[in-house]
């Protein structure tokens, strides 16, 4: 089924009640759980007889490719291009509501000339001051607004592949920062990165048990100082594995895995350690260990388990030997 072309019925419309400068507006990146959400205001010259026209689509029905080249297009030969772009950090300030809407205020803005009718994707912005008619489905209906989608997405796209450099293994630079399988699967496994937007469900939930486990290490090593433990080093991490923290008492050296609970749902702390996980701290400690030639000979691991259940003090308990080195 061929989709349908966006239209000119608005800006003819517009156009015959005297009105020359007429920009499209569109936001992207508005679902997405990392980036920036990033709004385009664009105004064409009408009519618009230029041969790419044909080609131009609701921006999430193009391949990259074809967004690229149409977006040179309309770079080169629109009366003006504006684009902004609202960053995480303010959007989990404000909600992603109101970043969206500031996120297309600043694109308008920033044309020059300034717009004489905005049409707006769905939405509309009455703190511009200006004529305006938000269009359901604008993106698919309305060339201009069609543009201005085409100039957000491949603005936002070159940011995420930019942030990709910056904060490698997340895949930003394949899926944009939006909630894929494999997005997910890396957000478990790092922990969020500064762009990701802590506000959003999928991100809080991450965010969450990683400040648990925070916490119930900076208790830990209070604990182990308490008791005459100096702290070697915290978070250790080598190609096997990763070890909390590498305590020492004399001529002790412990290897010390920090296990955490809000809730007996799941077992106890110490419960929790699988064989799996006994064999990398086994292998981290002997990591540890070739790489610290100066150390006593003297070594173990220990699990420090702390209960933190609502409503009652942590119980903090140390356990000697969980795991045979």
């Amino acid at each position: 089924m061929e989709v349908a072309k966006p239209g000119f019925s608005e800006e003819q419309s517009l156009l015959r009640q005297g009105y020359r400068l007429i920009a499209g507006v569109d936001e992207v990146g508005r679902g997405a759980l990392a980036g920036p959400v990033t709004a385009a205001a664009v105004i064409l010259p009408h009519p618009c007889p230029f041969p790419w026209a044909e080609l131009v689509r609701d921006s999430k029905l193009l391949t990259p490719s074809q967004r690229q080249g149409l977006a040179r297009h309309i770079e080169a030969q629109a009366t003006a291009v504006s684009v902004a772009m609202v960053e995480a950090d303010y959007i989990d300030k404000v909600g992603i509501a109101r970043a969206s809407l500031e996120a297309m205020q600043r694109a308008v803005a920033g044309l020059n000339p300034t717009p004489q009718y905005l049409l707006i994707d769905y939405l509309k912005l009455p703190q511009m001051g200006l004529p305006q008619k938000g269009l359901r489905d604008g993106d698919s209906l309305c060339f201009s607004i069609a543009c201005a989608s085409i100039m957000a997405k491949v603005a936002r796209d070159q940011r995420m592949t930019e942030l990709d450099r910056l904060y490698p293994g997340y895949g930003l630079a394949s899926h944009k920062g939006y909630g894929t399988a494999q997005h997910l699967a890396c957000l478990r496994r790092l922990g969020p990165c500064p762009v990701h937007r802590r506000s959003f469900a999928p991100v809080r939930e991450v965010l969450t048990p990683l400040k648990l486990g925070a916490h119930g290490e900076r208790l830990a090593t209070e604990y182990l100082r308490q008791r005459g433990f100096s702290i070697r080093e915290t978070n250790f991490r080598s190609p096997e594995g990763e070890i909390d923290i590498v305590a020492q008492k004399g001529e002790l050296v412990v290897f010390v895995e920090v296990r955490t609970r809000q809730s007996k749902a799941f077992g106890t702390p110490e419960e929790s350690i699988t064989r799996a996980k006994k064999a990398r701290l086994v292998a981290s400690a002997q990591a540890y260990i070739q790489s610290h030639p100066d150390l006593p000979p003297a070594c173990r691991i220990d699990v420090l388990a702390i209960d933190m259940r609502r409503g009652r003090p942590a119980r903090i308990e140390l356990i000697e030997n969980a795991v045979q080195l």
